[in-house]
């Protein structure tokens, strides 16, 4: 391994142990995106194995926000929420199966619009200022909770 790769290892390392649980919800949504672009790039270059690898990568993130969720607590957010991770692992399925990036685009662009809002909430979070319409609660690490206030 390289002194490159060790110390964006390392720096990884240190965002993840340091980060709030918005935080590290923003760093996945991130990873997701980021790995969806690399499999869109491995589809176009024709490689078939890095498409696999970054596709198995995004999709089990997905997968980890998805089985997250407080369905209990989270309310009408979470279901809304569960649908639509739910419609984004079909997405990336069809792109991968069909080799085409239409469909990881699509699964992008929804996960990029989710990821302002946690950036948002992150945001609001480190300054404690209190969001105007929803909460999100967060259990230790990482799984999350949603709820609405009224």
């Amino acid at each position: 391994m390289n002194n490159l790769t060790q110390s964006s290892n390392r720096y990884f390392e240190t965002s993840v142990t340091t980060s709030s649980p918005e935080q590290l919800v923003v760093l996945l949504y991130e990873a997701a995106i980021r790995h969806l672009k690399q499999a869109m790039t491995s589809i176009e270059h024709k490689d078939l194995n890095g498409k696999r690898q970054s596709v198995d990568r995004a999709m089990a993130i997905v997968q980890h926000l998805q089985s997250t969720l407080d369905m209990e607590r989270g309310g009408q957010i979470s279901l809304e929420l569960d649908r639509l991770y739910t419609y984004v692992v079909f997405r990336i399925l069809d792109g991968s199966a069909k080799l085409s990036t239409g469909p990881l685009e699509e699964a992008v662009k929804l996960l990029s619009s989710l990821l302002e809002s946690w950036r948002e909430v992150a945001r609001q979070k480190q300054g404690q200022v209190p969001p105007a319409k929803s909460v999100v609660h967060v259990r230790q690490a990482p799984t999350i909770r949603l709820q609405l206030q009224g």
